[in-house]
């Protein structure tokens, strides 16, 4: 099915989905307090990222991000 034929009730009588609504999808974590090369790295990267506005630029941002946390 093309994407500009999708609906939210297509799929869900599609697949006899049930939405719940109110209930919280991720478990409750602890805030992380990033490192300062981090915050360094996002101070200069992500201005360009924006600038640059690809896909391949905001990975690269997000791509930061998660090897800080992996690393964490």
């Amino acid at each position: 099915m093309p994407y500009s034929k999708f609906t939210l009730s297509k799929a869900v009588d599609d697949f006899q989905l049930t939405i719940v609504e109110g209930d919280r999808f991720l478990p409750e974590i602890p805030p992380v307090n990033p490192s300062s090369l981090l915050k360094d790295t996002l101070k200069e990267t992500v201005p360009w990222a924006v600038a640059v506005g690809s896909e391949k630029a905001r990975f690269e941002g997000i791509m930061n991000i998660l090897t800080e946390l992996y690393m964490g």
